[in-house]
């Protein structure tokens, strides 16, 4: 996968891929759950090369064949490994009525020569559990949604409420602790009104503890703690999130890289709910303890975005979990639905490149999707708008084509680059003749190419008529935008040609380029795009 001029990840084999760990000798684990000879086992994978190649699988623990989910292991600072793992129990259909999924633990010993009888350390109904954590003091957390019992998933904060479970002795008793962190649901949203759930930790070097927590608010939410036990009631963080989770690990060096989907939900298919906000899955990098990031770039990107999904199952990239390789890279490991669980090497220096360019050799790194049709159980059909076609006047070149072929939407395409509150983003267009009009806007956050929120939101939206006042059709011109936190000043061919206002504020920065089709009706004609280049500053 092309992740622009520089490669930021490296996919491995889609096969075997879930949490993993690094050894103290620099060898990484990986495990999951697997049904094999009548019973259930964890089995591990193993590369010595920096997460490059695996080795097959083998089973290391045999389970009973009660329906145990996914291991999430923790390597403890003693060099054992811990996994908790979510069972089901029950048969009814009620979340925490008559259906459960309590969670259990059991650790290994002798330098993970032998393992521990499974014990329960929570009975309830868990969400999806996103990370074991242990602090520097030697106390282990695993935090998690717990489903009250015969709470609507609507306003005012759904069924979900964040918590965890503590040891203080290497995982032998557990203990809960008292908070129950509550985010804000609203009527209509384009989803499941959970509440706040799937929350990730990591400890800060003041001795604070930080818990990102998935909601359905637009925005990861945050809660601090001094032990991991109490915690700040949770509040907006600066991620502006879809309804997904997050995970942070730190790097050798001190500094923190967060994975998650920066992705604004679309509205409603009128009426009707449609799975999305999951396209891309996002990294950002801080030096200082998270007051400031920078990055904000695509990790992965969903190879189908561009097609209708399936109908069936789970998709998108979003879970992810890391660990730090030995020779300083990230092992990332995000995805969900067949074929999209996967394994990438990122290298953390990539966050911080200061231009980025696209030259259409390929689409990869564009988000040209447009819904159609009605919605059902979440599912729309999709289709792929703009395309690349011949260049006009360079043999053997493409660009991108932009316009508004039948009655559906007009095209949108979203391009995404590394996030800076300062810089020069120059494309090369051509209006054709006939051109029925674009807008052309910088955000900070991945909009669908073809949601009007994403202009409506944007940061600066610049409109191109179709009167040819600022593209003379049939002419290649090079349109420069200059932008800082208040200002976006618009060029064309070096020539002043207007000033825009930012509408809205982007702390860390614009990371994003949405080019929409306006035509009003068909337009066969669109605008053609030869090349987009970004520098930061």
């Amino acid at each position: 996968m092309d992740l622009g001029a520089n490669h930021a990840a490296t996919p491995g084999a889609p096969n075997y891929a879930n949490a993993a760990v690094t050894l103290p000798d620099g060898s990484i684990e990986s495990f999951f759950r697997r049904s094999a000879n009548g019973h259930v086992s964890i089995f591990r994978t193993r590369s010595i090369d920096n997460g490059r190649n695996w080795s097959e699988p083998e089973a290391i623990v045999h389970l009973s064949v009660e329906p145990w989910g996914g291991p999430m292991p923790l390597l403890d600072r003693a060099g054992e490994l811990h996994f908790v793992i979510p069972k089901v129990r029950g048969n009814g259909r009620k979340p925490a009525v008559d259906k459960f999924i309590d969670l259990w633990h059991l650790r290994s010993t002798g330098g993970r020569a032998r393992w521990s009888e499974p014990q329960r350390i929570f009975e309830g109904y868990c969400g999806a559990q996103q990370g074991v954590f242990q602090l520097k003091n030697g106390r282990i957390i695993a935090p998690f949604a717990d489903w009250l019992p015969d709470v609507r998933t609507a306003p005012p904060t759904g069924p979900s409420v964040t918590t965890c479970v503590y040891s203080d002795d290497s995982g032998k008793t557990w203990r809960r602790s008292p908070a129950k962190l509550t985010a804000p649901c609203h009527d209509g949203y384009n989803g499941s009104n959970y509440g706040a759930c799937e929350p990730t930790l990591i400890e800060l070097k003041d001795g604070r503890v930080w818990m990102l927590i998935r909601t359905q608010d637009g925005f990861l939410y945050e809660s601090f703690s001094t032990d991991g036990v109490d915690w700040s009631p949770a509040k907006r963080s600066r991620f502006h999130s879809s309804n997904s989770p997050a995970f942070p690990v730190r790097l050798p060096d001190g500094r923190i890289v967060v994975f998650w989907n920066n992705c604004e939900m679309p509205p409603r298919a009128g009426k009707d709910g449609v799975y999305s906000g999951r396209d891309a899955l996002h990294a950002a990098i801080s030096g200082d303890e998270g007051k400031t990031w920078r990055g904000f770039r695509e990790v992965y990107r969903d190879a189908t975005r561009n097609g209708s999904p399936p109908k069936d199952g789970d998709r998108g990239t979003a879970y992810p979990h890391a660990t730090v390789t030995k020779d300083g890279k990230i092992l990332l490991v995000s995805g969900q639905g067949a074929d999209r669980r996967r394994r990438f090497l990122v290298d953390p220096d990539w966050l911080l490149e200061t231009s980025q360019s696209e030259n259409f050799a390929n689409l990869d790194a564009w988000h040209l999707f447009k819904g159609f049709g009605p919605a059902k159980r979440f599912w729309r059909d999709r289709v792929q708008g703009p395309a690349l076609i011949a260049h006009p006047d360079k043999p053997g070149a493409r660009v991108l084509h932009i316009r508004r072929p039948d009655d559906r939407d007009a095209d949108g395409a979203v391009w995404n680059f590394p996030a800076a509150r300062r810089g020069t983003l120059t494309l090369r267009l051509r209006a054709k003749k006939d051109f029925g009009g674009a807008l052309i806007s910088l955000t900070d956050r991945m909009f669908e190419p073809c949601d009007d929120n994403g202009e409506k939101l944007a940061v600066f939206t610049l409109s191109i008529g179709r009167d040819g006042a600022m593209l003379k059709p049939g002419q290649w011109h090079s349109l420069g935008l200059v932008w800082d936190d208040k200002r976006c000043a618009v060029t064309v061919d070096g020539n002043p040609a207007g000033d825009l206002a930012a509408r809205a504020p982007a702390d860390d920065g614009l990371s994003y380029l949405r080019l929409r089709s306006t035509a009003p009706a068909v337009d066969a004609a669109g605008f053609l795009v030869e090349s987009v280049n970004v520098e930061l500053r």
